[in-house]
């Protein structure tokens, strides 16, 4: 092996390294934020995802930063979700995602909300992934429809704002921190997507 070629596998292996401690470190943070709010300090999390704390810095200079790449991860994972979803055979589908949605809606609601405190907005911060999120919602609305599991009248525009509509509603019943009863409130909202008289 020549110099260049040890050169290049050295950069992919430090690449390799730097993707997955900033992967501890987006886990680490979201678990954190979950559970203890979002007054805990950077270096708090570089302990807990076993990293220093000039790689957090690093990779998030600013707390909002950190807590705009959370978000954004949490959104990618749903897109991959709905993805998955698609590529199964189940016509009622699109409940599974849904339900995901609004419990990553209620299990980030301390990060969404410092989010709109810093005037960010992940439609417009990350526009890729949030039309990703809705393409997906589309074709799991599309097969439910044909399949008769979900109301004909509903669009795909009323399905988003109903989740958007579910995180104001867990917000409103102080249920955050309730998996339980955030799903509940979840579950209620979905029921009213599905065809009268089921």
């Amino acid at each position: 092996m020549n110099e260049r070629e040890s050169g290049a596998g050295r950069l992919r292996a430090e690449r390799a390294d730097a993707r997955r401690n900033r992967e501890r470190v987006l886990r680490t943070a979201q678990r954190l934020f979950a559970t203890e709010g979002l007054d805990v300090p950077l270096d708090e999390i570089a302990r807990q995802a076993g990293v220093g704390p000039g790689t957090v810095h690093r990779h998030f200079p600013a707390k909002e930063a950190l807590y705009l790449a959370v978000a954004t991860d949490q959104l990618e994972r749903l897109v991959a979700e709905g993805e998955a979803l698609a590529a199964g055979g189940d016509p009622a589908a699109l409940f599974t995602l849904l339900a995901r949605m609004m419990a990553f809606g209620a299990e980030n609601a301390a990060v969404k909300s410092a989010l709109v405190a810093a005037e960010f907005d992940l439609r417009t911060a990350a526009p890729d992934i949030a039309e990703g999120l809705t393409r997906q919602v589309a074709r799991l609305l599309g097969r439910a429809h044909g399949a008769g599991v979900v109301r004909p009248d509903v669009t795909v525009d009323e399905v988003m704002a109903l989740v958007a509509g579910a995180f104001a509603a867990i917000r409103h019943a102080d249920a955050e921190t309730s998996r339980e009863r955030s799903a509940h409130i979840a579950e209620l909202i979905l029921d009213g997507l599905r065809p009268r008289g089921r």
